[in-house]
C-alpha cells in the first residue's frame, strides 16, 4: 500500500509537471522557432523571386516588347502557384489585378491595400508572418497577405509577393500534431524510467530501514538482558548479605589472599568527619580533582582519597568502575540504557548529577560484571 502510494503521487505530480511545461513552454517554443524558420525562408524566396522577374520584365519592355505579351509570359509562369506557400500577382497602380494565378481573379481589385505588412514595414520578418497567422487562425476571409513588392522599371505595374496563409496554418497545425505526439511518447518514456528509479530507490531504502530496524531490535533485546541480569546480580547480592558475617569472610579467605574490602569510607562535610557505610554509597566520581561520595539519599561528601585508592578499598562485587571519573555501586543502578552506536548509560537512584557513560571498551568487562 505504501509503495502503490508513491507510485500514485510520482506519476501525478511527472503528469502534473510535464502537461503544464510541454503545453505551455516547450511546444509554443519550439513551434513558433520551426515556423519562424520556414516563414523567413519564405520571405527569402519570394524576394528573390520578385527582383528577377521585375528585372527580367524591365528589361524585356526596354526592348520595346509588348506590355500585353510580357503579362502573358508572367501568366504561363506563375499559373497554378497560388497553392504553394508564396505565390507573385501583378497589378497596376490603380488596384487591378492583371496577373494572378487564378486566372478568374484577373480582373478584380486588389482587396489589401492598407492591411497589408509590406505598407507598413519595408522589410517582414518571420516573427511578424507567424503572429499574423496566429491571429488569422479564426478568419476564414483572409487567405493570403502580401509580403513584399516591387515596382516594374519604366512602367505602372507592381509585382507583388503574397503568402499562403492557409497553407502556412496547415503546416504549422500538422507540425504542432507530430509534436504533441512525440512529446507524449517521450513522456511516457520518462514516466516509465522515472517510476523505475523510484522503485529502485524506494526498495534501496526499505532495505536500510529494515536493516536498522533489526539493529535496533537487537540492541533492544541486549538492553532488555542486560537490565534483566541487573536484577538477578542484586538479588544475588542481597542475598549474599543475608549470610553471617562468618561465612562471607570465609569465602572471601578462600577465594583470594585480595586485601578484605573497607566497610566504611572516612569522607568530610564541611570540616567535620563523616565516615559512610560503603552500603549507603550511590556512586563516586571525580570533579576538578576532588572526589565526591553520594549516598542513596543523595547527600554528598568529598574524600581525599583519589579515585584509584577508592576503588581498591572496594568490593568488586558491589561496584563498577564504569570510567576514569566514575564508580557505580550496583543497588544504585535504576535502568541501563543505550548510548550512542556501542556505549551504554547508567542511570542512577538517586539521579546522578553527571552522566554516567560506559565506553565501547568496557562494555564487554561491565556484561561480565553482571554475569552476562
Amino acid at each position: 500500500m505504501r509503495n502503490s502510494r508513491i507510485y500514485l503521487y510520482t506519476t501525478i505530480g511527472f503528469v502534473l509537471v510535464y502537461i503544464v511545461t510541454i503545453s505551455f513552454v516547450v511546444i509554443p517554443l519550439t513551434l513558433k522557432s520551426k515556423s519562424t524558420v520556414i516563414l523567413q525562408n519564405d520571405i527569402d524566396l519570394v524576394a528573390q523571386e520578385i527582383q528577377q522577374m521585375s528585372v527580367i520584365s524591365g528589361d524585356m519592355l526596354s526592348q520595346k516588347i509588348d506590355k500585353k505579351s510580357i503579362l502573358n509570359s508572367i501568366q504561363k509562369a506563375t499559373s497554378g502557384s497560388d497553392n504553394e506557400n508564396v505565390y507573385l500577382t501583378v497589378f497596376d497602380w490603380s488596384g487591378k489585378i492583371v496577373s494572378h494565378p487564378d486566372k478568374t481573379k484577373i480582373g478584380g481589385k486588389n482587396q489589401q491595400k492598407s492591411n497589408t505588412i509590406s505598407n507598413m514595414k519595408s522589410v517582414v520578418t518571420g516573427d511578424e508572418l507567424y503572429q499574423l497567422v496566429k491571429d488569422n487562425v479564426n478568419n476564414t476571409e483572409e487567405t493570403s497577405e502580401i509580403i513584399d513588392m516591387r515596382p516594374i522599371p519604366d512602367s505602372d505595374l507592381i509585382i507583388a509577393g503574397h503568402l499562403n496563409i492557409k497553407n502556412i496554418q496547415t503546416q504549422i497545425n500538422a507540425f504542432k500534431e507530430q509534436l504533441v505526439t512525440v512529446f507524449f511518447i517521450l513522456g511516457l518514456i520518462l514516466l516509465v524510467l522515472i517510476l523505475s528509479i523510484t522503485r529502485v530507490l524506494s526498495l534501496y531504502y526499505e532495505r536500510i530501514i529494515d536493516r536498522k530496524a533489526a539493529k535496533f531490535e537487537d540492541g533492544v533485546l541486549n538492553l532488555s538482558k542486560l537490565n534483566t541480569s541487573l536484577e538477578n546480580y542484586q538479588k544475588s547480592m542481597a542475598s549474599l548479605q543475608e549470610k553471617s558475617v562468618e561465612k562471607v569472610a570465609e569465602e572471601i579467605i578462600e577465594e583470594d589472599t585480595k586485601e578484605v574490602p573497607k566497610q566504611r569510607l572516612l569522607t568530610y562535610i564541611r570540616n567535620e568527619l563523616m565516615p559512610i557505610a560503603v552500603e549507603d554509597i550511590a556512586y563516586i566520581y571525580v570533579e576538578n580533582s576532588i572526589s565526591y561520595v553520594v549516598r542513596k539519599d543523595g547527600k554528598r561528601f568529598t574524600a581525599n582519597d583519589s579515585l584509584d585508592q577508592i576503588y581498591a578499598t572496594l568490593d568488586s562485587k558491589l561496584f563498577f568502575r564504569a570510567n576514569r571519573q566514575t564508580i557505580v555501586a550496583i543497588y544504585a543502578i535504576d535502568k541501563i540504557i543505550k548510548y550512542g552506536n556501542s556505549a551504554l548509560k547508567i542511570e542512577m537512584q538517586p539521579i546522578s548529577e553527571i552522566d554516567i557513560v560506559i565506553g565501547k571498551n568496557k562494555v564487554s568487562v561491565f556484561k561480565k560484571w553482571l554475569d552476562m
